[in-house]
């Protein structure tokens, strides 16, 4: 790898082999690497242009799209860092995120542009760019002008230790932080993913993840570096549609996160759709339970699954367990990705014993520069031995990972620490369970109970008292739930993640 690994200049590489290969397919409009890399080069010249400067900040709000392409690589090639922002939001919450970020611009769409405060608000944003009609704002430019007329800039120079995207945080325990991912952090995990994954030029994703969360910016990233191509196939809330595009456009990967896949397995025509181009589908964003993994290798027996785990500070991905040992390891997150290097520490920081729970850590150059404008959380969060996760499980001797959930969501029961996981892959392994959550609920006596939420599967009745006694064959009695309630879904974030927040509310 070069010194100063570039992440834009994954995009430059795959275009030069291949300009005329497809990059991008969306309702039946094909897109080129040649057309991706002159777009986003004119897009950085004329950023340049309306004051963006190498260093700054430029807010990314957009759906799924081209655009968004073009968008991010513009702004690395103009020397400056993206900052992904969810653009289902509301002006409080981007005004927030503007002004934390310090953005001198923004990218965003013409139904977004309503929520875009005005510059005597957030003082350091320069410039509105808007994706469709701009007639609403007299300080927005229209990017189709931008990227029609810019001048060309491939490369202002920003790689290495340079920060490449602000990433913020899912927020699932606590208020979102931005992770400072430099090129080197985001190129290094490119890189090992496309690795493991064996991606090729010949590989074209189902892409159904928001593209502003960290995981759906990986699976971008990874397929440019290959050379590859990004199917949009819609979202998982109209399953059909996703199937469909998999079919037509003979996609060979699909990934997601656990919610994705419950919904595709509770199909019942999913035996109706050719899946057979398929060659691997990875899941992350929240630990899959071994019930859910094997119905999920029961529904794409062709297919390579790789259960893998992450995080935004880790610019996206520290393990993966190979498909080879999926039955062999259920219920693992998997090893170290090639570069990564993994402990399990106690809460001094000390190495534990094989098998022994504590806290995991990660080396490696994926790990993020630190948090933005949060000294106290990055001293917290990288401590001499590594990263501290945050998340809690063990490391078995041949160096594979078993997590137990996050610290923040053990729930601390009459003096047992217990992790929500292990309840639940219990309970997601009885009949006619469809998803699963467990949280800690506020007891005089214990300190906090256990709440159980059961989502059962389509057409199936599920009983209280039957899943209590369910869970007392399985469960040691400290780890019983106190209440257990039939709902008929479990609230997520944007991103699709469990909102366990939410969860704690809603229990009794």
């Amino acid at each position: 790898m070069s010194s100063r690994p570039q992440l834009h200049g994954l995009l430059r590489d795959s275009a030069q082999r291949d300009p005329a290969r497809t990059v991008y397919i969306e309702d039946g409009v094909t897109k080129t690497y040649a057309e991706l890399d002159t777009q986003s080069s004119s897009l950085a010249g004329a950023l340049r242009e309306l004051g963006v400067a190498r260093g700054d900040r430029v807010a990314l709000v957009l759906d799924r799209s081209f655009e968004y392409l073009i968008g991010y690589y513009g702004i690395l090639k103009a020397g400056a860092a993206v900052v992904p922002l969810n653009p289902d939001t509301r002006a409080r919450i981007l005004a927030q995120a503007l002004g934390h970020s310090g953005a001198s611009a923004v990218i965003t769409a013409a139904q977004t542009l309503r929520h875009v405060p005005p510059a005597e608000v957030v003082l350091a944003v320069r410039a509105v760019v808007v994706v469709g009609d701009a007639s609403a704002r007299v300080d927005a430019v229209r990017f189709d002008d931008l990227v029609a007329a810019g001048p060309t800039l491939d490369d202002a120079g920003a790689a290495g230790e340079d920060l490449a995207a602000l990433q913020y945080t899912s927020g699932t325990t606590g208020p979102p932080k931005g992770a400072m991912l430099a090129h080197r952090n985001v190129v290094t995990n490119v890189r090992s993913i496309v690795e493991y994954l064996e991606l090729t030029a010949e590989d074209r994703i189902a892409m159904v993840l928001p593209y502003f969360y960290v995981y759906g910016n990986s699976v971008l990233h990874t397929h440019v570096a290959a050379g590859g191509s990004i199917a949009a196939v819609g979202t998982m809330t109209f399953p059909p549609q996703v199937l469909a595009g998999i079919a037509e456009h003979r996609c060979t990967g699909l990934s997601g996160v656990p919610s994705t896949f419950a919904r595709l397995v509770s199909l019942d025509n999913l035996g109706d759709h050719d899946l057979g181009s398929l060659r691997y589908v990875t899941q992350a964003g929240a630990a899959m339970s071994p019930a859910l993994t094997r119905r999920l290798r029961d529904a794409l027996p062709h297919a390579r699954i790789f259960v893998m785990y992450g995080q935004t500070e880790a610019s996206a991905r520290l393990t993966y367990l190979p498909p080879e040992d999926l039955d062999r390891k259920v219920g693992s997150a998997g090893k170290a990705i090639p570069g990564v290097t993994l402990a399990v520490v106690d809460a001094d920081g000390n190495e534990v014993a094989p098998g022994t729970v504590g806290e995991l850590v990660a080396r490696g150059d994926n790990i993020m520069l630190g948090y933005h404008q949060d000294p106290e959380a990055t001293a917290r969060a990288l401590r001499p031995e590594g990263l501290r996760t945050g998340d809690v499980g063990s490391m078995d001797a041949e160096g594979f990972i078993f997590l137990v959930g996050r610290e923040s969501d053990m729930i601390k029961s009459g003096g047992h620490r217990i992790g929500p996981l292990e309840i639940e892959e219990v309970v997601a392994e009885l009949p006619g369970v469809h998803e699963v959550a467990a949280v800690g609920i506020p007891d005089e006596l214990l300190g906090e109970a256990i709440a159980l939420f059961v989502v059962p599967q389509q057409g199936t009745t599920l009983d209280e008292k039957q899943l209590l006694r369910a869970c007392g064959r399985e469960l040691p009695r400290y780890k019983l739930p106190r209440v257990i309630r039939i709902v008929d879904a479990l609230p997520k974030t944007a991103t699709g993640k469990l909102d366990r927040k939410s969860l704690r509310t809603a229990a009794p």
